[in-house]
């Protein structure tokens, strides 16, 4: 299962939509994988709501607008990796 936010941080933790995603996926048995602007939840903490892994496209482009105006670019090199 393939979710997003813009930002994947403390609030994820308390019922944004990734998180509500994540825990159907997991009563289903499906692994989820996250795509977002910014990323700042540790590996444990994305676990703990249900996703597996996460990819963030400021860790790809870190300038904000030119992330924003480049995303689809972006997630067809998260794609390919």
């Amino acid at each position: 299962m393939i979710t997003g936010e813009g930002s994947l941080d403390t609030q994820t933790l308390h019922g944004k939509a990734p998180a509500g995603v994540a825990s159907r996926a997991r009563a289903r048995g499906l692994p989820v994988v996250a795509v977002c602007g910014r990323l700042s939840l540790d590996p444990a903490s994305l676990h703990a709501v249900g996703i597996h892994r996460a990819y963030a496209l400021t860790e790809l482009e870190p300038d904000i607008p030119r992330c924003l105006a480049h995303a689809g670019p972006l997630l067809e090199r998260v794609r390919r990796a």
